[in-house]
């Protein structure tokens, strides 16, 4: 139980808080002052078993309503997310 939160812990030290963990998914958001745009980094379940990451910013969206333009990530928080993966596989038994 101890390396779930150590994970989380990480994410934090990044400037990331957890909004919501399920057994579909689980969302950090971090709020850029430099730039004044919030990004939400999402991990979810897909029953395909192809499980997707999407990292946005939550306030922007694109000409047509579909979507919110998307943020890059860095190295260190790609291996975060490789780490919550697994995490989530074991937990909630994703496939």
């Amino acid at each position: 139980m101890m390396l779930f939160r150590n994970i989380d812990r990480e994410f934090e030290k990044n400037g990331f808080t957890k909004i919501e963990e399920d057994k579909y998914g689980v969302e950090y958001e971090r709020y850029n002052e430099k730039y004044k745009y919030t990004q939400v980094i999402y991990i979810g379940h897909k029953a395909s078993g192809n499980h997707i990451v999407q990292s946005y910013d939550k306030a922007v969206m694109d000409e047509n309503k579909i979507g919110n333009i998307c943020v890059g990530i860095t190295y260190p928080e790609i291996k975060l997310v490789l780490k919550k993966f697994q995490q989530m596989k074991r937990k909630y038994k994703w496939v």
